[in-house]
Formats: structure tokens, sequence, C-alpha cells
């Protein structure tokens, strides 16, 4: 049992050097040297559990979308302000307690790097998103209520985006998430 909670321990303490020096310095600008340094893991231990720093930002990039994955599941009997309610606390929880992953994402986004992590994954996840959000509208998700997921997706991130690059307490993110619950009210 020791060995296992020691080797959670590095694997633990690997990601979470990895999401910090990605957040400071850039994905490209971060050699895994400086991860295991910031670890306190050798070199070699940490090649022993990822093959390098695709895998690394593979790993951290897909926990954080398990984790938004759940801010979908919600009572799919609620009526549709208090499901958007649920699903948009749940977001900006997210986007508050995990702020330099977001800062990462957001920062990454548009470059090779993600895509060839990613490959089609992130496109995978988003559409998964998309239909449980449609299914807020309609339980059937017709494809007029997918296009409301749609928008309703591409709002949200805007918002989440926004708030990560402001990169201050004044961002009125509560305020917005409550205009946007008063239009399905």
């Amino acid at each position: 049992m020791t060995t296992k909670k020691t080797t959670d321990s590095s694997r633990d303490r690997i990601v979470d050097a990895a999401l910090e020096l990605f957040a400071e310095n850039g994905y490209d600008r971060t050699p895994i040297s400086a991860i295991a340094k910031r670890a306190d893991v050798a070199q070699g231990l940490l090649y022993r559990y990822y093959s390098g720093k695709e895998a690394l930002l593979r790993e951290i990039i897909q926990t954080r979308f398990a984790d938004m994955q759940h801010t979908v599941d919600i009572d799919p009997y609620a009526e549709l302000p208090e499901k958007l309610e649920v699903y948009l606390t749940n977001v900006v929880k997210s986007i508050k307690e995990n702020t330099r992953f977001w800062s990462l994402f957001y920062g990454m986004r548009g470059q090779p790097i993600l895509e060839q992590v990613l490959g089609q994954e992130y496109k995978e996840i988003q559409n998964q998103i998309i239909t449980s959000l449609a299914t807020f509208f309609d339980p059937r998700g017709a494809h007029s209520d997918h296009t409301e997921a749609i928008v309703l997706f591409s709002i949200v991130d805007g918002i989440c985006m926004n708030y990560i690059v402001s990169n201050t307490d004044d961002y009125p993110i509560e305020e917005i998430i409550e205009c946007i619950i008063s239009k399905y009210r």
C-alpha cells in the first residue's frame, strides 16, 4: 500500500509541477528537467510514468475535461432555468478552482500542439457537452435545440475565456451568469 501511495504522490507532484510550469512559462519553454526539479523527483522517474511533455499535457487536459463533462450531469426533470443555474454554477466553480489549467488551455488554443496532443478528442468532448446541453432545451435533443446548445456553449466558453484573460477578481462572472439564466425564465 505504501508503494501505491508513493507512486500516486509522485505522479501527482509531477502533474502539478507540469501544470504550474506550463501555465507560468508556456508549454514550449518548459523542459522536462524543470518539471522533475519542481516535482522533486528524478528525471528518470518522470519518464517512467510519462513518455514526455506531450503525455503529461494529455493527462492534464484529459483529467480536466473529464471533470468538465460532469458539469452537465443534471436532473433531467428540472426546469430549464434550474438546469442552467446548476450547469453555469458548476462551470464557474471549475474555472475558479482550476484557474491555472484554464489559463494554460485558453493560452494554447489554436496552437498546433493542442491539436497534436488531443487530435479529435477535444471536438468529441465538446460535442458530448453540447449534446447534453441540447437535452436541457428538449429531452429529445431536436436540431433547433442542438443549435441553441451550441450558442449557449459558445457564450459560456467566451465568458470563461474572458474571465481567465482578465486575470482579475473584478470580472463580473456571477452577474453575467445570472443575466444568462434570467433570459430563460
